[in-house]
């Protein structure tokens, strides 16, 4: 099992997208930090039939003009006019030939006359379309719609880009790029501007990305982090699902970034069980209510703050809601624990923990798995957004954040003091997480 944060409604349309009077603070780095997408390595597509030797592959009696491989024709000759300096818009073309094949190959019998070629080609332009610098492209469609954000334009078309991109970018690949994504969050902590709050954050989730080996494309679940199973006398290591439909830009993706390392900053922290249950281990229901309870009268004035709020555009508060409100889910512990019981994660004595603890907890019991990563996720946005720190949004997250941090601080040196340096095995040697954007 693994913990998610919810997708929530499209930020995609017009009337969702952000109307900012200037472009977020970051973005002047970006390519500095990540490289300029037109500048790209410019491989040439080889092993690809051209137009010619496809029609002689699936010549046949039957005149090609009553017969929908025409379909496939067309998209392989569109690709052909794409110019190779054009690594985006030629891995979308290959896609469409790709797409093509497959429709004309569905509709026939294995053995027909034009399926050998056609599938043939299929297979080239799978091969050609991961021989492109698809990091690069993934890339510039995330410059592309920060950009458009920032004049208040439809981003949908290019959200869905970027997704589709990253589904073909090899693994080995798609760890670097993400690796580099990790990297530039920790960057922000160059910036004059940061808050302290945010730069003692951010220096905590870069103290544990060594124990996150592993950052892959979601094909196994939905985005989250992940424990790791580990033999006796291993380290602890975590396995991240990385979310790519970055609908609000850069900025979201790096704000989905921190999520899930909180997640891992906490579980390290409390030395909790799989579920990532943000409690430190052995405290009582009693002191479990407590803290829901206080988390949650924060989360609600935040939500205050958040209502009587100007100083954000509809985009910017509807994340920014939606955040709040997945920080204090019913029944969200109870979940993780049922989820993980029948995956053999936990055993039955953990799952009756959990539950009584989620039942104590009542409506809030999402603050027991999500409320720092929330918190830590909305500190990265309000950056990135250029808002100013005056803001009483602002000044309430980060004392909110504060306050949380402190208690994640103390509950490793309370860990650390005791001896107790890992993860009770008894906890869950092995196990899935709590995650996020």
């Amino acid at each position: 099992m693994r913990t998610h944060e919810s997708a929530g409604p499209s930020r995609d349309s017009a009337s969702s997208s952000p109307a900012r009077s200037s472009r977020p603070r970051t973005l002047d780095g970006l390519q500095s930090t990540l490289g300029n997408a037109v500048t790209t390595r410019l491989i040439t597509v080889s092993r690809m039939m051209t137009p010619e030797a496809f029609r002689e592959s699936t010549s046949t009696r039957m005149p090609r003009g009553r017969s929908r491989i025409t379909e496939v024709d067309a998209a392989l000759a569109a690709f052909q006019r794409i110019p190779e300096d054009d690594p985006r818009a030629r891995s979308f073309a290959l896609r469409a030939v790709i797409d093509a094949c497959r429709t004309y190959t569905s509709r026939k019998p294995a053995d027909g006359s034009r399926v050998a070629g056609t599938e043939e080609l299929a297979r080239q332009a799978a091969q050609a379309r991961t021989e492109l610098d698809l990091e690069s492209v993934y890339r510039g469609l995330l410059e592309e719609i920060d950009l458009l954000l920032a004049q208040n334009l439809h981003t949908m078309e290019q959200t869905d880009q970027a997704h589709m991109t990253a589904q073909s970018i090899p693994a080995d690949r798609f760890h670097t790029m993400m690796s580099g994504y990790v990297e530039q969050l920790g960057g922000l902590r160059s910036d004059d501007t940061l808050p302290e709050e945010t730069r003692a954050v951010i220096g905590e989730l870069m103290a544990v990305v060594p124990l996150v080996k592993v950052l892959q494309y979601p094909w196994t679940g939905r985005p989250g982090m992940k424990l790791d199973a580990a033999a006796e006398g291993q380290d602890q290591s975590y396995s991240f699902n990385v979310g790519t439909q970055a609908p609000g830009g850069t900025p979201f993706l790096l704000g989905h970034i921190a999520h899930e390392l909180t997640h891992v900053a906490a579980h390290q922290a409390f030395g909790s069980s799989p579920a990532m249950e943000l409690v430190e281990s052995g405290a009582t229901v009693k002191q479990v209510a407590a803290l829901a309870e206080e988390r949650r009268k924060t989360l609600e004035g935040l939500q205050s703050a958040l209502h009587e709020n100007a100083g954000f555009t509809a985009p910017q508060y509807q994340l920014l809601d939606e955040k709040l409100s997945y920080g204090a889910q019913p029944g969200k512990l109870e979940s993780y624990a049922i989820g993980l019981a029948g995956a053999g994660r936990i055993t039955e004595e953990q799952k009756k923990r959990l539950m009584s603890w989620g039942e104590a907890a009542g409506a809030a019991s999402g603050t027991l798995v999500e409320y720092d990563t929330v918190l830590n996720q909305m500190l990265v946005y309000l950056h990135m957004w250029g808002i100013s720190e005056k803001n009483p949004f602002y000044v309430r997250l980060l004392a909110a954040s504060g306050a949380a941090r402190t208690r994640r601080d103390n509950a490793r040196g309370n860990r650390s003091g005791s001896g107790d340096g890992e993860t009770d095995r008894g906890e869950g040697g092995e196990g899935s997480a709590s995650g996020t954007a």
